[in-house]
């Protein structure tokens, strides 16, 4: 299985964006933030109709994710999603749970350093890229990462 990327959403806004695609360019901006805006609009939706998801798939990926809560410097508690892009998978319980564990893992890491925060200032945030990589393995391909989950 191949990671193809990590990302976290706070109130509709891009904080994270970690691709391990060599091939994508991740300088398209309005690329990223269209792409945030429709997963948090898919999540709020799936929220107040179905039952909460914890991931959905299409043709070629899975994705998984994590909601919680999170405070701004306004004391505004704000949704915080984090969540992973793989390639599609048959569904097991084993995967999901290690996903979620990695998600776990993500969100209390960032809130240990970020709870509280101004979350418009996003290039603020870039270094949190190495603590997803310290999570999710040492290992140097994407495959390797996923693997060290395991």
């Amino acid at each position: 299985m191949r990671i193809h990327e990590v990302g976290i959403v706070i109130g509709g806004i891009p904080i994270i964006y970690k691709t391990y695609d060599e091939d994508i360019n991740v300088n398209h901006n309005s690329d990223i933030i269209c792409k945030s805006a429709l997963m948090s609009s898919i999540l709020n939706f799936a929220e107040i109709i179905l039952s909460p998801m914890e991931s959905f798939e299409s043709n070629r990926y899975n994705v998984f994710f994590k909601k919680n809560k999170i405070n701004s410097n306004n004391s505004q508690n704000l949704d915080f999603f984090a969540y992973v892009v793989s390639d599609k998978e048959k569904k097991s319980e084993k995967l999901k749970k290690n996903i979620n564990t990695v998600l776990e893992k993500i969100i209390d890491e960032f809130k240990s350093q970020y709870n509280g925060d101004d979350y418009t200032e996003v290039s603020h945030y870039s270094k949190f890229n190495n603590v997803i990589d310290k999570i999710l393995g040492q290992g140097n391909s994407t495959e390797d990462k996923f693997e060290s989950i395991f």
